[in-house]
């Protein structure tokens, strides 16, 4: 019950805040972009911030104010930010990007992927998947990983070559047994 009494507090917390602040920021986010929609958009994107943050609610009114004047002003920089990123693109490359956000279904399926990837990471050994993880996660060039594992770069090539044909057929077996 006392989970229930925080949530309704909480919620109505959130309403308080939103009244007492929405023409104000919506005001201020109008004067910088010239689309109401996207002013609304935006609106929403700052106060969506401001929910996620449990402390917002226990500061005074003029901190609040402040803290979400902030949140607006950088929501707006984000905002042209992302057009300018589009008005510099080609049409074609500008749809292409949107594109490629992935559905329900991709997203799904890249995650079964990972999964497939990581069963197969684990069944290397601690120092294919140590000289895996400083080449693509570290980026570092061979000469470094050499190095750092004290092997020569043309062993360490080697390794590499042999890791990734190993990783490869591990990834098709565990693949294929689906």
């Amino acid at each position: 019950m006392q989970c229930m009494d925080e949530e309704t507090t909480r919620d109505e917390g959130y309403r308080i805040l939103y009244d007492r602040f929405t023409l104000t920021i919506f005001t201020s986010i109008c004067r910088h972009v010239s689309n109401k929609q996207d002013a609304e958009d935006l609106l929403v994107e700052v106060f969506l911030a401001a929910f996620s943050n449990e402390a917002l609610s226990s500061l005074p009114a003029e901190r609040q104010l402040a803290w979400l004047r902030s949140i607006a002003r950088n929501k707006v920089i984000d905002h042209y930010r992302h057009i300018a990123v589009l008005n510099l693109l080609p049409i074609e490359q500008a749809l292409q990007m949107e594109d490629t956000a992935l559905s329900p279904e991709q997203y799904v399926e890249q995650q079964e992927s990972y999964e497939l990837l990581y069963v197969a990471l684990e069944r290397l050994s601690p120092l294919q998947r140590e000289m895996l993880w400083l080449r693509y996660t570290k980026s570092l060039r061979f000469c470094e990983i050499a190095g750092i594992l004290g092997k020569s770069e043309v062993a360490l090539r080697q390794l590499y070559s042999r890791t990734l044909r190993q990783l490869r057929g591990i990834y098709q077996q565990t693949e294929g047994g689906k």
